[in-house]
């Protein structure tokens, strides 16, 4: 459903607006709005082209680690079968284990288990893990195995199909509108130029989500704003320690029907500190039963506790 969504509004919505009235420019005002026309829509394919090379780049950046990661053991917290790949279980792992800085943390990997007879990886079992030392992106990878990239025909298609629908869509404008004039019906409200830029948004929306999630996503159920980019840093130098979350409560604002909820808490840092943190987090109406005051762990950064991670404890 949502990518049908995306499909319409990028695709089906900007139709009917080519019947508008036209609005002339002049020819060189006319000329630099097709110019920045096709560096718009070059900019999409770009971003869908994304959706072909992500795999292959995150794929590297894997077997750079393993190649060059300090090795450690993680133990597996809990083990959930989230589906199948290829005819084997596809695994969601919880593990803990002793992050660069010393301190144990935990996250979720995700991997296919093509042994699952030899029960490798119950609970109370490790693996073996390679930490980034060369970066953070990713934080660590799974000592073992080999990491599998799609080949995503339905990519190549989107990729080619946005290319003709660019050049197929400016020349049934050109038709409709020119009237003896050229591409001088141009102008900042026609449809060959919004289109794209609402299509960049959505795709960079897209690329950030979780559609494109790499193997490796967090165990806290909640983060504040600065730390979904930093996940990597935080993984490999935060540190945990207990905290709590004294008030919370709506702010009145919802986003897509959600309400935005504004979290009161504190915590111990490492040099003995009390941290208070205010911050504001939209959480799904399926989600707010879920919350209360009281302790929680917290995985914060040293160096900037403005990055964290809390998850309630039972």
């Amino acid at each position: 459903m949502i990518w049908r969504l995306i499909l319409f509004f990028m695709y089906v919505f900007p139709i009917p607006f080519i019947g508008i009235p036209t609005i002339r420019t002049t020819p060189i005002f006319a000329t630099v709005l097709l110019v920045v026309g096709i560096v718009l829509w070059s900019i999409q394919s770009y971003l869908i082209s994304q959706f072909i090379t992500n795999p292959k780049k995150m794929a590297k950046k894997h077997q750079r680690v393993r190649d060059t990661g300090k090795i450690t053991q993680a133990e597996i917290l809990d083990s959930q079968n989230i589906g199948s790949e290829d005819g084997y279980p596809l695994k969601n792992l919880l593990i803990r284990f002793k992050n660069l800085a010393g301190n144990p943390v935990k996250a979720i990997i995700q991997l296919i288990d093509s042994k699952e007879h030899e029960k490798r990886f119950e609970p109370g079992k490790t693996i073996d893990l390679k930490l980034n030392q060369r970066g953070s992106d990713p934080a660590f990878t799974f000592g073992e195995g080999e990491f599998i990239t799609e080949s995503r025909p339905w990519a190549w298609a989107w990729l080619i199909f946005n290319i003709v629908y660019m050049i197929v869509f400016f020349l049934v404008t050109y038709y409709f509108k020119n009237e003896g004039y050229g591409w001088r019906f141009l102008n900042p409200f026609t449809s060959w130029l919004w289109a794209p830029i609402a299509g960049i948004s959505i795709l960079k929306y897209l690329l950030k989500s979780g559609i494109e999630q790499d193997i490796i996503s967090q165990y806290h159920e909640i983060s504040s704003s600065n730390s979904k980019k930093d996940i990597g840093e935080l993984l490999l130098y935060g540190r945990s320690t207990e905290g709590e979350i004294v008030s919370y409560g709506q702010t009145g604002l919802y986003v897509n029907e959600q309400p935005q909820l504004r979290f009161n808490m504190k915590f111990i840092d490492d040099i003995g500190n009390t941290v208070n943190k205010s911050f504001k987090k939209v959480i799904p109406l399926t989600k707010l039963h879920e919350l209360k005051l009281g302790k929680v762990e917290v995985l914060y950064l040293p160096r900037n506790t403005d990055i964290f991670m809390i998850s309630f404890v039972d």
